[in-house]
């Protein structure tokens, strides 16, 4: 189930589509619309309370792809790069990538670039969106070191200052100043907020308490990328395992076949489709919801509490309209295999099918 989607130039890519529901069955399921995204922007929107309290969950719950404003297409209008490429540059940078990183991903994306060029981009997307990292000194050793009049205000250094007037004193970072943190970028809160759950003694996740592991919880300061990749991707399960809970209440006809990554799929009887999509859509909001209220944040907008489409379909495939040719699959599903497109419904489709079906 781990194959890639459908695409007509590589071989053998219909081969999730040849999966397919019993006679008198449908798969029904959705894709979580923008799961780790939101889940990292609603961690760093706690520190507010207010939903869209910082630039980067606002980008995230207001953004519309059609319209392209949208993080990616933003990240891609700002740095001259294509959306996919935007795409992959953005979710690197959430999971703890670095400059360099970024660097030869530019490279790859544009050979032509040369080495400053990418260094020129890379720098500018990291300034702009992770922000600068700020070193606060411990009040108990600002005296002999700033003047009188500085004693009520926080000093705050960069990192090289902050290693060099550690190093001049004969200590470490950790004695002398605070926690780091980022400032000045669009994602500095999301990230701060991700590095306080990260670097905390006992990690936990922020909706479930789910702890992270000891065998990475042990010696502080390491495996930094891992742990910050933990935060969000461990979130997004306990996101999945509060929907499993809801639709077994919600939707006890429907038996649940699989899920991967962000998407769920549900078997049913056919007269039970729009029971379903029904409770998934419903499903979406109770969990969105339930998260929103771990982390203090009592508000849900209506762009975020739906599926944008529930897939009430025959086969299993990403969406339910793609004929998923391939060189392989020249005809396509409904020419080669009579497999007809299924239906895509929003929660306003969904509650017209359902008002139209008295029974349910």
């Amino acid at each position: 189930m781990t194959a890639s989607n459908a695409h007509r130039e590589r071989v053998g890519s219909e081969l999730r589509a040849m999966v397919q529901a019993p006679h008198g069955y449908r798969l029904v399921g959705a894709d979580v619309d923008s799961q780790e995204l939101w889940i990292a922007a609603l961690l760093g929107d706690s520190g507010s309370g207010a939903v869209g309290g910082h630039p980067f969950g606002w980008a995230v719950v207001a953004g519309d792809k059609a319209r392209h404003t949208d993080l990616h297409s933003l990240t891609a209008a700002a740095h001259k790069l294509r959306r996919d490429h935007a795409k992959v540059v953005n979710y690197a940078r959430i999971y703890g990538a670095g400059q360099n990183f970024a660097e030869r991903l530019l490279k790859q994306f544009n050979p032509t670039m040369t080495i400053s060029e990418a260094k020129s981009k890379a720098a500018k997307m990291f300034a702009t969106t992770k922000g600068r990292r700020v070193y606060t000194l411990k009040r108990q050793y600002m005296e002999g070191f700033m003047d009188e009049d500085l004693d009520n205000q926080a000093v705050e250094m960069t990192s090289y200052q902050a290693m060099r007037l550690a190093k001049l004193s004969g200590k470490t970072l950790e004695e002398m100043f605070e926690r780091p943190r980022w400032v000045g970028g669009t994602e500095s809160d999301m990230f701060n907020k991700l590095e306080e759950i990260a670097d905390c003694e006992s990690p936990r996740t922020a909706f479930l308490c789910g702890a992270l592991s000891r065998a990475l919880a042990a010696g502080r300061g390491r495996w930094t990328n891992t742990r910050l990749n933990w935060a969000v991707q461990s979130a997004a399960a306990d996101f999945l395992h509060l929907m499993l809970a809801s639709m077994a209440h919600l939707a006890p006809r429907a038996r649940f076949c699989l899920s991967f990554h962000d998407e769920v799929r549900y078997l049913v009887p056919e007269e039970y489709k729009y029971e379903t999509a029904l409770a998934l859509q419903i499903t979406n909001l109770l969990t969105r919801a339930f998260c929103s209220q771990r982390v203090g944040i009592n508000d849900l907008p209506l762009s975020v509490a739906f599926f944008s489409s529930v897939e009430v379909d025959q086969v299993l495939r990403k969406e339910s309209t793609l004929s998923c040719t391939t060189p392989s699959n020249p005809h396509g599903l409904e020419k080669g295999y009579g497999i007809p497109n299924g239906e895509s419904l929003n929660i306003f489709d969904v509650l017209e099918k359902c008002h139209a079906n008295k029974s349910l």
